[in-house]
């Protein structure tokens, strides 16, 4: 949006209080806000009734907005906006541990989880019999815990980029996302959570994020983050990303990681992998940005996490497979020469640099960056109730 531009201000004309809008004006490029009247008379023609409308005004307030209506006892959450606004409003649906103040990216140091922790039946645990033997830098996995376990997520995607929508089949376009949303049915999804470390503190871990499409590690983060820096001062998104591209990509170095890869059948159920790695990509949805079809194998209800590396590669060789992800078909593996492709399964993963020079490898989540690593991950089977 144009900063000479006044920004929206809230609706309050709900006539069922039961669903809300959280909106960012600033999505596609600003059009959001500037033409907020007009969109708000087809969403009220569609929706059939008078949605309550909170703005998003500053990073992380999504979160605060999904939290604070949730807590009023609305029951429909619609984030609109791009992938970065969903994010935020999906995390705005949870606590985690039995301290209903510690919240999901809520900026609050987590306590640990200890054994007397009782799941109820709107707690979401992985299936395995020991969720916190991940890899020698495993956290202690916290509880997920609803806010309001009826409640249900609305996703009308207005970015740029609309990943997350791809991923989970759903329309472009503003009067078909909310088409869809009226005529949709209701879908448990998986979401992941990731613990990351703090850029500015590495003796310290950020806060657990959860995400809906996909983490991304390494030159692909390094690319989102610069990008992201350009963009603060070049109102262009493809300007900031071919920048970020030509400054990024011929000088960047794999990084020697450890990886260990876990299923969770037992304690010992760990695949340890020792490896170059210029990028690694946590999946829960098939796509990323740009028509990568990363993940052609990753469901969004299956329970697993869809894991794909990809080892140590000059400038060149890095392009050439990365358009060969591209062109993946969505029911197969990597053919041809995938030699320097890894992908597996798995309920969780972590990993850590294992560089003598320390370099910071970012990780990014949905396309936004939260830290570097070491990180961890790992899935929370069917954890949230999307309309689609």
């Amino acid at each position: 949006m144009k900063e000479e531009k006044e920004k929206p201000t809230a609706t309050s004309a709900s006539t069922s209080g039961n669903t809300v809008l959280i909106v960012n004006p600033s999505s596609s490029g600003g059009a959001t806000g500037e033409n907020w009247d007009d969109i708000y008379t087809t969403i009220k023609r569609i929706f059939g009734e008078y949605p309550e409308v909170a703005f998003s005004k500053k990073p992380g307030s999504g979160t605060t907005l999904a939290r604070e209506y949730l807590k009023k006892g609305f029951k429909n959450i619609v984030a609109i906006g791009g992938d970065g606004t969903i994010n935020e409003v999906a995390n705005g649906f949870f606590y985690y541990d039995e301290d209903k103040e510690k919240t999901v990216n809520g900026g609050i140091h987590r306590r640990p989880t200890t054994a007397t922790t009782v799941p109820t039946n709107n707690d979401h645990r992985s299936d395995d019999n020991d969720t916190n033997n991940i890899t020698n830098t495993k956290p202690d996995w916290p509880t997920l815990r609803q806010i309001n376990p009826d409640a249900t997520f609305g996703i009308i995607s207005s970015g740029t980029r609309n990943v997350l929508a791809k991923s989970l089949n759903l329309p472009a376009g503003l009067e078909r996302g909310c088409q869809s949303f009226v005529d949709g049915k209701l879908q448990k999804i998986d979401v992941i959570g990731a613990i990351v470390t703090d850029p500015n503190d590495h003796l310290k871990k950020v806060p657990m994020r959860i995400f809906l499409n996909a983490a991304e590690i390494g030159v692909a983060a390094e690319i989102i983050d610069r990008s992201k820096k350009i963009r603060d001062k070049v109102k262009s998104r493809f300007i900031s990303t071919v920048s970020s591209m030509v400054a990024t990509m011929p000088t960047y170095q794999s990084n020697l990681c450890e990886i260990s890869v876990y299923n969770g059948q037992d304690t010992n159920d760990n695949n340890n992998i020792l490896t170059k790695m210029t990028m690694c990509i946590i999946a829960n949805g098939k796509y990323l940005g740009g028509g990568l079809t990363a993940a052609p194998q990753a469901s969004v209800s299956d329970g697993l996490l869809d894991i794909v590396i990809l080892k140590d590669s000059g400038s060149v060789k890095m392009l050439k497979e990365l358009a060969s992800m591209k062109k993946m078909k969505k029911n197969g593996g990597y053919t041809g020469d995938d030699k320097d492709i890894l992908y597996m399964k798995a309920k969780g993963v972590s990993m850590k640099s294992k560089e003598e020079n320390k370099r910071d490898v970012t990780v990014t989540v949905d396309g936004e960056p939260i830290g570097i690593l070491p990180a961890s991950f790992r899935i929370y089977k069917n954890a949230l109730t999307v309309k689609m």
